[in-house]
């Protein structure tokens, strides 16, 4: 009777071990489909009629922004522009369009102040002061000549990405160190929003220790390749690069002098970091081609449970 008993007993534990493990995994596949989900929705709104295509100092961006900040607010993030807010507006000269190639881009032609631009920036506090910003610019080329320039992968992409991140971060206890989510106005005009913080930080300058930026991510393949470009490291930014190779990424870091991102304008004042795009970054870029269509959601998510790993214990 004893054996049976403790047969019956072991019966149950192992019902209960694989009721718990089918309960585990199910939770992490709805988990990766929600994930995926939300940031299809977001490259929907991103890149819908709305916002135009969302050039720096325009109605779409203004309208970008204000979707930005409403989402930081719903996570719970604390408001790190200026007055209490999650803006931080700079003026912006006049620009036009430029065709070189095959891709679209902007030119100055004058040095009146033509509008404003502005960044949004929330905070999500850690146990530590020390910051690390996570950023993507979220503004790009607009409407050309009545023609939509969406900017899904450039860089509706990373700003999906960085979303869900803050939303999968918001619900787990405090990080190791706080972390400053900037999503840069007026990159595409030379990285106006990034260098104006820079000038203008919102945050005890001495507290951020780097950055972590992504652009032009979306057409990402399933082998987790990267591309990355960096100007400055130090022992924050190793970390969690080496975290991102445990993770299976693989980043073959390159220098273009004929491209940069945004990190660039905290390496000019001596923090380090390094922006992520895909290897195909180039691919339609800057062009009406670059719809939603062209987005690989998958690997966004798997970026985006890295990160969420990554930073909670960085």
């Amino acid at each position: 009777m004893k054996r049976v008993f403790l047969l019956f007993c072991f019966s149950c534990t192992l019902l209960l071990f694989v009721a718990c493990s089918t309960q585990e995994e199910q939770g992490e596949r709805l988990l990766k489909q929600d994930i995926e989900q939300e940031i299809k929705e977001h490259l929907q709104v991103l890149c819908g009629e709305k916002m135009a295509g969302r050039a720096g100092g325009t109605k779409g961006e203004a309208e970008t922004a204000l979707y930005l900040a409403e989402f930081l607010q719903e996570k719970g993030l604390k408001p790190a522009g200026e007055g209490e807010t999650y803006f931080q507006t700079f003026p912006i000269k006049e620009y036009a369009p430029k065709k070189v190639g095959e891709r679209m881009t902007f030119c100055p032609v004058s040095s009146t102040e033509k509008g404003s631009s502005a960044n949004v920036l929330g905070i999500l506090e850690g146990r530590k002061k020390e910051v690390i910003i996570i950023s993507a610019h979220y503004d790009h080329l607009g409407m050309i000549n009545g023609q939509l320039y969406p900017g899904a992968n450039d860089n509706a992409s990373g700003v999906s990405t960085v979303l869900e991140i803050i939303a999968g971060l918001a619900e787990k206890k405090k990080p190791e160190k706080t972390l400053l989510f900037a999503f840069w106005g007026s990159e595409e005009k030379g990285l106006i929003g990034s260098r104006y913080f820079c000038l203008h930080s919102t945050i005890s300058w001495e507290q951020i220790k780097g950055i972590v930026n992504l652009d032009t991510i979306g057409n990402l393949l399933g082998e987790k390749k990267l591309l990355g470009w960096q100007e400055k490291e130090n022992e924050v930014t190793r970390e969690i690069i080496e975290q991102l190779t445990e993770a299976g990424w693989q980043i073959s870091w390159q220098n273009d002098p004929g491209h940069s991102s945004d990190h660039v304008s905290f390496s000019l004042k001596n923090v380090p970091g390094f922006t992520l795009l895909s290897p195909d970054w180039l691919k339609k870029n800057h062009t009406p081609l670059d719809t939603e269509n062209e987005i690989n959601t998958a690997p966004l998510r798997e970026m985006t449970l890295s990160f969420i790993d990554i930073l909670s214990q960085t």
